[in-house]
């Protein structure tokens, strides 16, 4: 009887936290490329105080791993020209004190391997750039600027970037992009227990689970959210595989968990263990925090 009476319950908690566990995987397969290396050719003429010159070089690009800032499904890719070092794709044509002129190759890694991650081209074509700066670094790429300085742009012969295919890497760890998703999941069940799972006929609340309740009301609009923020915002300094970071991600959805739970076995008549399960969610919380200082994280 004990069992039919949090039949309801188990099922919906079951749901969330089985979604919760799809999601989080599907959401974090990384991909990586079939093509992970190629070079890329290239020739820029210009003309630089009446002289026409010629840039002939070779554009290396190598796939690296994929990671990101936050996101960390993105591809990695470095590129570098020559001997110029990795990720100097710009060439100074020429210096006089502070001031300089400088040619943008525009040539970015992961447009030349054929990866849409990011569109550098939507408002402008694909070629190079030739840019003035003065003492106070700003910038000049018009025509009447670059021709009073003796340097103009004559041709360019540009490789096209591959067409690659990207295929399944690994399941990334999580990042900050979880905790919103996994909140709302648990949210929804939390107004399914308070639809679906009805309230014991004839159940009288005593104290305790007044108690109950106005726990579950200061949790859920003073610590969750607070949580939550500080969750969704941990990777503004760059994210990691580090546990208390990932433990961090579901706490939100975790302290929601509880509440869900604490109303369900009130409304079931188990007053005592409605309110242990509704403090549960703060003591892990305090647990986390009290550990996390002590190893210094």
């Amino acid at each position: 009887m004990k069992n039919r009476k949090l039949l309801g319950t188990t099922i919906i908690l079951t749901i969330a936290i089985l979604v919760i566990a799809v999601y989080s995987i599907v959401s974090n397969i990384a991909f990586k490329p079939t093509v992970i290396e190629q070079e890329f050719p290239f020739s820029i003429t210009y003309e630089l105080d009446g002289e026409t010159k010629t840039i002939r070089d070779v554009y290396k690009v190598k796939y690296q791993h994929n990671g990101g800032y936050a996101d960390t499904k993105s591809r990695i890719y470095v590129g570098e020209i020559g001997n110029m070092g990795e990720g100097t794709t710009v060439y100074t044509l020429k210096q006089e004190g502070n001031e300089r002129i400088q040619l943008w190759t525009n040539l970015y890694p992961d447009y030349m391997m054929g990866d849409a991650w990011y569109d550098y081209f939507d408002n402008e074509s694909f070629e190079p750039k030739i840019y003035y700066y003065d003492a106070q670094e700003q910038e000049f790429g018009d025509e009447g600027t670059l021709l009073a300085h003796g340097v103009k742009l004559i041709s360019y012969d540009y490789p096209t970037p591959i067409e690659n295919s990207f295929v399944f890497s690994h399941i990334s760890y999580c990042s900050g992009e979880v905790v919103l998703p996994t909140l709302i999941i648990t949210l929804l069940a939390l107004v399914a227990i308070i639809i679906f799972v009805r309230k014991e006929k004839e159940l009288q609340y005593k104290t305790m689970d007044k108690i109950s309740i106005i726990l579950n009301f200061v949790v859920s609009f003073t610590l969750v959210p607070f949580v939550t923020i500080v969750a969704m915002f941990i990777d503004i300094n760059g994210g990691g595989p580090e546990l208390f970071r990932q433990i961090l991600y579901f706490m939100p959805s975790t302290l929601v968990m509880c509440i869900a739970t604490s109303v369900a076995l009130r409304r079931k008549g188990y007053g005592l263990k409605s309110l242990i399960v509704g403090l549960l969610g703060p003591i892990v919380f305090v647990l986390y925090l009290v550990v996390c200082g002590v190893l210094g994280l």
